[in-house]
């Protein structure tokens, strides 16, 4: 996981350079190719190495074509209004696919192995998401304005910040505003993945079945997809910080969920779990799309949300590793647990160091 997230984090701002010079369409397209591939690769995985090669570097790379970079690009492009929800409502369908692939990763690991499962799922997902991408998805225009979809014909409204318009990459380094959404995306994946890396493992370990703890984990992504859509809409009606805030506030109230079940193993818990951490969960990649978008966009925004993105993959490297250890260490996953709201609280904070534009 953590040699995964470092790669995504590393090519974020390579794919932030393709789609501004061939477009969003192609750079997914290739994306969708490696990552089935990684997954038919992986039913062969006959030693450690090709594990970390398959998952942790083929299938990031196809994650990072297909991902966030891209698909922000094209939301910040083809919306010049109401970008929280339109990207709410886009990166809703990762929770739907949690909350279908899940329980389905699991019930074919137990009818078949895990061996057909990932053969399996590799085909799946190569035969649903190519038509998809080659019918379904058009470039933008290089450059949003006025006539993008969903803006009225009149000028946007000047920012409330002094980032010069269509910014360059440096143009971005020397303002706050970047920084504190660097600052952001960096704290929500160790407020994040110490919980979510281990949250089937930990509920295994309590002695719950694992059918069912990878339901909760379905569930959770059923929230997640609730949780993009009402935040994405929040944050063009409140804000971006404020609608972070309260996210981040979903996502600390899992974890303490997760806390009182270590002492009391009721399924009441691990289900309060599922529906606070899943709202929170994922709400602020919508959130930080529509902000960099308003803040950012332009000619070079591709390569501008792309750094962005390193912050995401710093803190997601060192977030699924940091709970392992702690677990490693003191046989408990309290201590990450509680570490996740410290995070959580310092996430929200730097979401305060930037304003979205005027509505």
């Amino acid at each position: 996981m953590s040699v995964s997230t470092v790669v995504q984090g590393l090519l974020a701002p390579v794919a932030g350079v393709l789609v501004d010079r061939v477009g969003p369409r192609r750079v997914i397209v290739v994306g969708v190719v490696l990552l089935s591939a990684a997954f038919v690769l992986g039913a062969t995985v006959a030693a450690p190495w090709q594990l970390y090669l398959y998952t942790g570097v083929l299938g990031a790379t196809g994650l990072v074509a297909l991902g966030w970079v891209p698909m922000g690009v094209l939301l910040s492009r083809w919306f010049a209004e109401r970008r929280g929800r339109a990207a709410g409502v886009a990166f809703s369908g990762m929770g739907a696919g949690v909350f279908a692939v899940g329980p389905l990763a699991q019930w074919l690991i137990g009818a078949l192995g895990w061996r057909a499962a990932s053969a399996l799922l590799g085909a799946g997902a190569f035969a649903v998401l190519l038509p998809l991408v080659l019918l379904g998805l058009r470039d933008a225009p290089a450059e949003p304005g006025p006539g993008a979809r969903g803006a009225p014909p009149r000028p946007a409204p000047p920012p409330r910040t002094s980032v010069p318009a269509d910014a360059t990459l440096r143009d971005a380094l020397g303002t706050r505003e970047f920084w504190a959404l660097w600052l952001a995306y960096f704290f929500t994946p160790l407020a994040v993945f110490p919980v979510f890396t281990h949250q089937v493992a930990f509920a295994i370990d309590l002695g719950f079945a694992p059918l069912f703890a990878a339901t909760i984990f379905g569930l959770m992504g059923l929230m997640s997809s609730a949780g993009r859509i009402g935040f994405g809409l929040a944050a063009d009606r409140f804000g971006g910080p404020l609608s972070a805030t309260i996210s981040f506030g979903c996502t600390a109230g899992g974890a303490l969920a997760l806390l009182a079940l270590e002492g009391s193993p009721r399924a009441g818990w691990l289900v309060g779990y599922a529906v606070l951490f899943g709202l929170g969960f994922g709400a602020r990649g919508p959130i930080i799309t529509a902000m960099a978008s308003d803040l950012f966009a332009g000619r070079r925004f591709g390569l501008i949300y792309g750094v962005l993105n390193l912050g995401n993959g710093v803190g997601a490297a060192v977030g699924p590793w940091f709970g392992g250890w702690v677990h490693d260490v003191t046989r408990s996953y309290r201590g990450a647990f509680l570490a996740s709201v410290v995070f959580c609280a310092l996430g929200a904070g730097a979401f305060w160091f930037t304003r979205r534009r005027a509505p």
